[in-house]
């Protein structure tokens, strides 16, 4: 999962004060959170160095961070990237938790 180092890095905040940090740091938590139940709690444990989590989490927190409390639409690429990366994961994580069981 990104730390909040890279999370500010990703929104290209260079000198981030404490309302910042918090902003980021909270919509971070919610951006993992949105991770587990687009594509399963366990995502970590069975597929720990895919790139496309990481990814997820990080545009999940862009979305968060920059619309929190404006009503703003998303581009119909961005929607369409994020579905086939949820269910990729979603379909990638089953595998590997049969092959385990």
């Amino acid at each position: 999962m990104p730390t909040l180092n890279e999370a500010m890095q990703y929104l290209g905040i260079d000198y981030p004060d404490s309302l910042i940090s918090a902003n980021v740091s909270r919509a971070l938590a919610t951006a993992e959170q949105v991770l587990y139940g687009a594509v399963g709690e366990n995502v970590q444990t069975y597929l720990p160095d895919d790139p496309r989590v990481s990814e997820l989490v990080l545009i999940y927190l862009d979305d968060l961070y920059s619309q929190r409390g404006v009503a703003a639409k998303v581009t119909g690429a961005t929607r369409r990237l994020v579905a086939d990366m949820e269910q990729q994961l979603r379909m990638e994580l089953r595998a590997a938790m049969e092959a385990e069981a």
